[in-house]
């Protein structure tokens, strides 16, 4: 999809060998988790029925999200800065569908990309993170809002918590990556619609909302699993 910036055959390489040797190691470690996931009717309802539609999640699990959803190709928007490059690779070795740009920087072209993607035939999938992809961590941003309602498909809030996790307290996100046989606990909020001229207040409440329900769905997990959020 969206063509990358270009680099030297250097850099290529390295790029190649850090998303390759990450990706291996990922699949080492993820295949032995236990995913318990508490909302079977959605997954019924998205994958088993092939229902098109947009997932978004806090940046916190992003590593294991693009994982675990890789097998359902979806298009995920990711920055089209030098570190968004390896990630965008690690993508798709996963599966999913990498389109570059971010709120600060390409946002507006990605998501009509996303769109087209979207509405290119059934069972297609977008998903990104809401604070993405330099925070402030748990605020919310418009952009899925923004697809949902030029796509008329809906938004559905995706998390996952785990107890024995690595945390990577030196990032921004406090990223989350499940350590060998963990449990992870998957869940979803409820679906959000939108209409296709959402803007001004409507569109603060609407982002409010979504904020307030990722924030619930988090809570609840990490409850339900044991983990401790660092401040």
């Amino acid at each position: 999809m969206t063509q990358p910036r270009s680099y030297s055959m250097g850099q290529r390489l390295q790029f190649w060998l850090v998303s390759h040797i990450a990706a291996m190691l990922v699949r080492l470690v993820f295949c032995t988790c236990r995913v318990k996931i508490l909302r079977n009717d959605l997954v019924e309802k998205y994958f088993n029925q092939g229902r098109s539609g947009i997932g978004v999640t806090w940046h916190r699990g992003a590593i294991f999200s693009l994982y675990y959803f890789g097998r359902i190709h979806p298009a995920v928007m990711i920055s089209r800065s030098k570190d968004g490059e390896y990630l965008a690779r690690y993508l798709k070795i996963m599966g999913g569908v990498p389109v570059r740009g971010s709120s600060s920087r390409g946002g507006l072209a990605a998501l009509k990309e996303m769109a087209q993607y979207l509405l290119e035939g059934p069972a297609r999938y977008a998903a990104t993170v809401a604070d993405g992809p330099r925070g402030p961590r748990y605020v919310a941003k418009k952009g899925m809002i923004s697809l949902a309602a030029r796509t008329g498909l809906p938004l559905l809030p995706l998390m996952w918590s785990a107890k024995r996790v690595w945390v990577l307290k030196n990032t921004w996100d406090r990223t989350m990556i499940p350590k060998p046989f963990a449990t992870i606990y998957f869940s979803a909020g409820r679906e959000f619609r939108y209409p296709p001229d959402i803007k001004g207040e409507a569109m603060e409440a609407a982002l409010r909302e979504l904020q307030d329900e990722l924030n619930r769905v988090k809570d609840e997990l990490d409850a339900i699993s044991g983990y401790q959020d660092p401040a």
